[in-house]
């Protein structure tokens, strides 16, 4: 099947005056720091309702959402969405990252084997840009997955990471019930994705017999240290009320940080943990409670 999906970017900030009640309400709620910023994802998503004949108040949109997706990056943000409504339609995804160098030991984090011996073929020239590009399709699946509580990037499998066009699918599950599309826009990339109704998912449990682990204790200070050697920042500077976005502004930074907490401590996050976490003591205790 084939769906039409509409992406509106901008730079500007909605206009404060053109706010609902509910959206002022939210806007007051935040940071003086972000509201630039979700000023101008408003706008993009006001746009898109208003070209996709949609009620505009965008507070009336949670994510994911089947039709509807939103991506921001500094200063800008792009809104994608289903022309048409369909019974088929499951979710729509979209992700969008500026250029930027990224770590090639981080692919472990969102790419398969054999997704990641592609890119390994490829030219140095080549394989920073065709990294990102798939990162971005990996976080659009991710987005456009209406069952993404229980997966993590490197869930999502494509056919053919080559294809900048093409169908992916999970890995729990053979049949491709997703399609997606990426593309250059500007200094950035830009990937769409939606899914499609299909095989039903569900987690995966415990093999029978398997011998129950035996916890450990994970202090914040071990975390600490971690991510003090990553990031070469002073141990001294972090505290359980640092924020992450601090540490890390980019979702890039955020991801090797991921990785070697993962490799120090031998234990996985999923996606939506991450997104939920905002500070070095929260994630000091994500990582104590997966271990």
């Amino acid at each position: 099947m084939t769906v039409r999906v509409l992406a509106v970017w901008t730079r500007q900030p909605l206009v404060v005056d053109a706010l609902t009640s509910r959206e002022r309400e939210r806007l007051a709620a935040l940071p003086q720091r972000v509201r630039r910023q979700w000023l101008i994802s408003r706008h993009a998503l006001r746009l898109l309702l208003g070209v996709l004949g949609l009620p505009l108040d965008t507070t009336r949109y949670a994510f994911p959402h089947r039709r509807l997706s939103l991506t921001h990056i500094e200063g800008a943000a792009v809104a994608a969405g289903a022309v048409r409504d369909t019974r088929q339609l499951a979710g729509v995804g979209v992700d969008l990252e500026t250029d930027r160098e990224a770590r090639v030991d981080t692919t472990r984090f969102f790419l398969d084997e054999r997704e990641r011996s592609w890119l390994a073929s490829l030219p140095d020239t080549a394989r920073a840009t065709e990294q990102l590009r798939l990162w971005t399709v990996k976080e659009a699946l991710f987005k456009a997955d209406p069952d993404n509580r229980h997966t993590v990037l490197r869930d999502y499998t494509t056919l053919d990471a080559a294809a900048h066009r093409g169908r992916a699918r999970t890995r729990q599950h053979r049949e491709a019930v997703f399609g997606y599309a990426s593309t250059r826009l500007r200094d950035a990339q830009l990937s769409i994705a939606a899914a499609f109704h299909g095989e039903t998912r569900t987690p995966q449990s415990i093999a029978p017999g398997r011998e129950t682990p035996v916890p450990s204790v994970i202090t914040f200070d071990e975390v600490a240290d971690r991510i003090s050697s990553t990031l070469s920042i002073p141990v001294e500077k972090l505290t359980p009320q640092t924020t992450l976005r601090e540490l890390a502004a980019d979702s890039f930074l955020l991801v090797e940080m991921a990785v070697d907490l993962q490799e120090e401590f031998d234990t996985i996050f999923t996606q939506n943990e991450l997104r939920e976490i905002t500070t070095l003591g929260e994630l000091a205790g994500l990582v104590g409670a997966k271990v």
